[in-house]
């Protein structure tokens, strides 16, 4: 048996390593386009600003490695132009001596991946750079030493984007950040985001959310000042392109293959050619939450994609069930994490969700040093099924999330959230940790204990008279600043005081977190009245409207 596999890198080395582990006398050929095999793609950022001190610390895997111990003929600088199925050959193009010859295989795997999005009129300017290869970071490393960068644009606030704009700041470089939307890593919901924002502009990076860039002014090959769709003009040094990839399927459309946005497989990661393979970046693959066909080009999945192509393309038999799409990024001392889907992408899809949000710390608060954590939580409006969950914080973000991103992997509910047996030790986190909470919120929402209601919805009702919104914290946490036009009743005085309140109204009941006007809608739920829970309370209707403060 001959496997050919098209690319490199994640997809590529992961089929290669495991389709001789599955089949030790298979002849393997790895055709590369580029110089190395195998490097740490999602660490460039971090070798840009020196975080990452080695360029040696990026080359996961060197081809004396492949050949020697996995017996796989490498060839790097070696282009594949053209799928010839007929024939089962591949057209290569060696760049070494720009010359071309054909490969047979038995199976083939496609590992194209995706390649980052590039304005055409920035494309050939000497100091606009993408963060995707090596090669990238090399011109970028050699850029920064040869002249001093006082000033850089970072276009697209995605993870790389704002991995870049981190290290560039640490680098004391002066930078600003322009995206698309209406905020920044647009795969969260916005309010998630926000506090984040805060933290850039304190550290002195400028954030320009809602514009893109339509032209720039270029002298002698050289972009010396970006046009704004807003009519602003932003001088700069440098520009970094990452506002976002393509997927590499030009080669699998060509040969006939079926192709969406992806390349379209089956869960052996076959396409529509039973002898042709495909994972990573290029391929499209089921949502384990909807059971469509999604696009989500990331390392993790890659890797596994790549797996089993390998292993089935050599005779194995394995699946790939499917991604959550979980994610997590840091940027300065927060962290962010995404498993699952955004609220947004429920509401685009139709579904039928509730959401809740609590704002625990991430141990035990009488041990020293815990750090809040904001949980979004969103699930079915019935069953109580997790569609997905957003975790920011600056401790406990990425186990949180992983908790969640397994409960999804497994349809788990928000009833089995509530009831998990997680490790505890007041260092750690607390007896009900964050994760159960919650559950315990979500559970309570459904069972029907309390109705809850987002700020975003709350921020609607402001003016309308059948509602009045209650805040029940201390005076002096309602001095401190409070949502427009509520009445403050300290939950601990409510009971003695709800003939203050007209039946005749909905009452909407918030305090610091979400746990006291819990407390305080059981109170006046048991006395007769309509009333809803702001989910997350003051901490949630600061992240939502971080500028709206009476």
């Amino acid at each position: 048996m001959k496997i050919v596999i098209i690319g490199g890198v994640a997809a590529g080395a992961s089929a290669a390593t495991k389709a001789r582990r599955t089949n030790e006398n298979a002849q393997i050929v790895l055709l590369e386009q580029g110089e190395y095999v195998s490097f740490a793609n999602c660490g460039l950022p971090y070798y840009v600003g020196g975080t990452i001190p080695k360029r040696d610390n990026l080359l996961v895997v060197r081809e004396e490695l492949f050949r020697k111990r996995y017996n796989i003929d490498v060839r790097t600088l070696s282009q594949v132009t053209k799928i010839n199925r007929s024939k089962k050959t591949v057209t290569v193009l060696d760049k070494r001596n720009n010359t071309t010859y054909e490969e047979s295989y038995d199976k083939l795997i496609i590992a194209t991946g995706a390649r980052p999005f590039v304005l055409p009129f920035l494309k050939d300017c000497k100091n606009s750079y993408t963060c995707f290869t090596l090669y990238d970071v090399d011109k970028i490393k050699e850029a920064f030493s040869a002249d001093p960068v006082k000033k850089a644009v970072v276009i697209g606030a995605g993870y790389i984007g704002m991995e870049l704009a981190e290290q560039l700041n640490l680098l004391g470089v002066e930078c600003t950040i322009i995206e698309l939307k209406s905020s920044i890593l647009p795969q969260f919901d916005k309010e998630m985001t926000n506090p984040v924002v805060d933290t850039l502009k304190e550290k002195g990076v400028d954030v320009k959310t809602g514009v893109s860039v339509v032209d720039a002014d270029v002298i002698d090959g050289v972009a010396k000042r970006l046009k704004l769709s807003n009519g602003e003009e932003i001088e700069c040094d440098v520009v970094f392109q990452t506002a976002g990839v393509i997927p590499n399927v030009e080669l699998a459309r060509e040969a006939g293959l079926e192709v969406n946005r992806g390349i379209v497989v089956n869960n052996k990661m076959q396409t529509s050619d039973p002898d042709i393979y495909a994972a990573g970046d290029a391929v499209e693959v089921k949502s384990i939450i909807t059971g469509k066909n999604v696009w989500i080009p990331l390392a993790g999945p890659a890797n596994k994609q790549g797996r089993v192509a390998g292993c089935n393309a050599a005779g194995g038999n394995l699946e790939f069930k499917g991604v959550v799409g979980s994610s997590i990024i840091k940027v300065f001392d927060w962290a962010l994490a995404k498993v699952g889907l955004s609220e947004t992408e429920c509401k685009d899809q139709g579904l039928n969700y509730n959401v809740t949000i609590v704002h625990p710390l991430h141990h035990a608060g009488y041990y020293p040093g815990g750090k809040q954590l904001t949980i979004k939580l969103i699930f079915d409006s019935t069953t109580g099924r997790i569609y997905g969950a957003q975790v920011i914080g600056k401790e406990g973000v990425d186990k949180r999330a992983d908790v969640i991103a397994t409960a999804i992997y497994a349809g788990l509910t928000v009833f089995d959230l509530e009831n998990l047996d997680l490790v505890y030790a007041p260092p750690f986190s607390s007896a009900k940790d964050p994760v159960i909470m919650a559950g315990m919120t979500a559970s309570n929402i459904l069972r029907g204990e309390v109705k809850n209601i987002l700020p975003d919805r709350v921020f609607e009702l402001l003016d309308n008279p059948d509602y009045i919104v209650l805040d029940v914290r201390t005076p002096e946490e309602y001095e401190f600043g409070h949502v427009k036009g509520a009445v403050n009743i300290p939950v601990d005085e409510l009971r003695n005081r709800v003939s203050e309140l007209p039946k005749d109204k909905k009452i909407i009941v918030y305090c610091g977190v979400g746990f006291r006007s819990y407390h305080g809608c059981l109170i006046l739920k048991a006395n007769g009245f309509d009333c809803l829970n702001m989910s997350g309370g003051w901490t949630s209707w600061r992240m939502y409207y971080p500028d709206m403060v009476e």
